[in-house]
């Protein structure tokens, strides 16, 4: 290395001056400066600027700055345009009172480039005390600032973090004494922060648990056993104006240190829902304990969920032995199985049905007949989670129905027979007299004879009636192919007496042995064809009978004007939903493929082999 005094001559001329009365020593101080490690500046605060009267090697590596650039110049050169930092008004202040100081400030290179300088100031005396110069001794802290600054990032974004959570984050230590806390511990507490820092955590317990915090936490110092810590546990906790809540807290210890970290939760709000959930399920419960009707709950895999105990009265299985079973496997006879499947998968997707499961098995075998409305449950997300079914057992209601059906049938059945033998038979006899009479007459009166011939025609037709009306009330014969013969009349009769085109289609033979079904179906056909003719203007209508292994469908549709909208609710459209109704089938109106009106009616052969139907 070469001789500091040859490199800096000029410095050691200015440092001659400055120590004029020390000479023999600047040569000595020169050299020792030059080679330490750390920067060294010598300032004269004497003159304007406190221009530089000196500076080491370490300076000029650091700065990149040349030694004619430094020396005579004011040391704010290294600050750059950065002139407003904080440090340089204390470093100034420093200068000005002959005080020592410590500070960091960013400087700038010759580049440009920043660093952080740590500047530790001296001020060097005379004998008499007074300020000779100050030395600067300079520092590149660059890294330790960088790091400095990512922990107080990290530490802001922590805070930021911990702030911005509604549960209260507390810090004590080993003493019970709040070391830190967030401030969702104000609003929860109702103290400000530093009402609570410094204090015992026990402040926020009431008591008995005030006074026994502290040997708690003391216990755990000792023995390590735990009670709570890494355990969530609910506990009373006391807010600034002493009213108490219930909470939950989690505590854990911060590792390697003795300090202990705790979130509590106000479970205020919380414990009033679950209180308002709990009189709602109680009262939920009552209303399906107390309710006459059938409650039942499904899944979507239709395993059993629920169903209260009128359900249980009426098929004899009780809900413990039932729940998460298949519900078609308990109740639903195999035949019907493809119809119950089919009807829940129309009632989960939001479609209401009567028919979830018309025919209902109890423990015993016997047949139920169920009404049932149906509406599927969904979660927040809209995913359907259950199906809740309503039903009424109304087994005695249709039997009772059938009843009524089978007197009136029959009371029709013997009118109409007493009309055709009785009645029938007079008209008859009086009908052969009149033309009897007639004959006899021939040659006689004219206006006689016309009376004669008047009464003859006029019996005859009144005969024709009698049949007629016979014939209706009681359309049906009683034999499994009667149906078929007695909608193909209604085929007939619509021709000839409307002159209408209208077919009756049977694909293949449909035996019904049961003759009061076979009437309301053909009422059924009877109301739709003169609906038809009457009210949707058809010149064409077709009649269809059809019989599957599960069903029987009778179909009439046209090629009409189609059902009107105020037509929906008529009288002889009820009556014929209340027709299949009682047969324990169903009515469907639609568009036909005509363009006019298709009127479905089906009834499940189950339907019809149950005894109670």
């Amino acid at each position: 290395m070469n001789n500091p005094a040859d490199k800096n001559a000029d410095s050691f001329s200015l440092l001659r001056r400055t120590f004029a009365d020390d000479q023999p020593n600047v040569q000595w101080l020169l050299q020792s400066l030059d080679r330490s490690a750390f920067g060294i500046l010598i300032i004269d605060p004497h003159l304007p600027g406190c221009p530089i009267i000196y500076a080491n090697q370490s300076v000029i590596e650091m700065s990149g700055f040349g030694l004619e650039e430094l020396l005579n110049h004011s040391p704010d050169s290294l600050w750059g345009n950065d002139q407003e930092q904080h440090g340089i008004k204390t470093l100034l202040w420093a200068i000005d009172n002959g005080r020592e100081c410590r500070v960091v400030l960013r400087n700038y290179r010759k580049d440009g480039r920043l660093f952080w300088n740590e500047i530790t100031l001296i001020p060097v005396r005379d004998q008499n005390l007074k300020i000779k110069c100050f030395i600067q001794i300079l520092s590149d802290v660059s890294n330790y600032e960088k790091t400095r600054t990512e922990k107080e990032i990290v530490e802001d974004t922590l805070r930021s973090i911990l702030n911005s959570a509604e549960d209260a984050i507390i810090t004590i230590n080993d003493r019970g004494i709040i070391q830190d806390l967030n401030l969702a511990a104000k609003a929860i507490f109702g103290y400000q922060p530093e009402e609570l820092l410094g204090q015992n955590i026990n402040i926020l317990m009431p008591s008995p648990y005030h006074e026994e915090h502290d040997g708690y936490l003391r216990n755990f110092l000792e023995t390590g056993i735990t009670k709570v810590i890494g355990v969530g546990r609910e506990v009373i906790a006391k807010r600034k104006n002493g009213s108490v809540f219930p909470a939950e807290i989690a505590i854990n210890q911060v590792d390697h240190k003795r300090l202990f970290t705790g979130i509590v939760r106000d479970l205020t709000e919380r414990k009033r829902s679950e209180e308002l959930l709990r009189k709602e399920h109680d009262l939920n419960q009552k209303i399906i304990s107390t309710s006459r009707s059938i409650i039942l709950m499904l899944d979507p895999n239709k395993k059993i969920l629920q169903f209260n105990s009128c359900f249980e009265q009426l098929t004899g299985r009780l809900l413990k032995d039932s729940k998460n079973k298949d519900f078609g496997e308990l109740f639903i006879h195999a035949t019907d199985h493809q119809h119950f499947q089919t009807s829940f998968t129309n009632a989960i997707s939001g479609q209401s049905t009567r028919e979830l499961c018309p025919i209902l098995l109890t423990q015993t075998g016997e047949r139920l007949i169920v009404e049932w409305e149906t509406v599927p449950m969904t979660s927040r997300t809209g995913m359907v989670v259950a199906l809740l079914c309503t039903g009424v057992n109304v087994t005695e209601q249709r039997r009772l129905e059938r009843e009524v059906l089978e007197i009136a049938t029959e009371e029709q059945r013997r009118i109409g027979q007493d009309l055709h033998d009785v009645v029938g038979q007079e008209l008859t006899g009086m009908a052969m007299l009149a033309e009897s009479l007639a004959v006899s007459l021939q040659g006689a009166d004219a206006k006689q004879l016309q009376l004669a011939q008047k009464i003859a025609r006029g019996t005859s037709e009144a005969l024709r009636k009698v049949r007629l009306l016979s014939k209706g009330l009681n359309p049906v014969d009683i034999d499994a192919a009667g149906l078929m013969a007695a909608l193909n009349s209604i085929s007939s009769r619509i021709r000839e007496n409307h002159k209408i085109s209208c077919e009756f289609k049977c694909p293949s033979p449909v035996f019904l042995e049961d003759n009061i079904v076979a009437n309301q179906l053909y009422r059924i056909a009877e109301e739709a064809t003169t609906n038809a003719i009457k009210h949707a203007q058809a010149t064409y209508i077709v009649i269809e009978l059809l019989q599957t292994e599960e069903n029987i469908i009778l179909m009439i549709q046209d090629d009409g004007i189609g059902l009107q909208e105020s037509e929906g609710s008529g009288l002889g459209l009820r009556i014929m939903r209340y027709r299949a109704n009682r047969m324990g089938g169903g009515l469907s109106f639609e568009g036909s493929e005509f363009g006019g009106t298709l009127v479905k009616c089906i009834i499940s052969a189950a339907s019809m082999k149950d005894k109670n139907v």
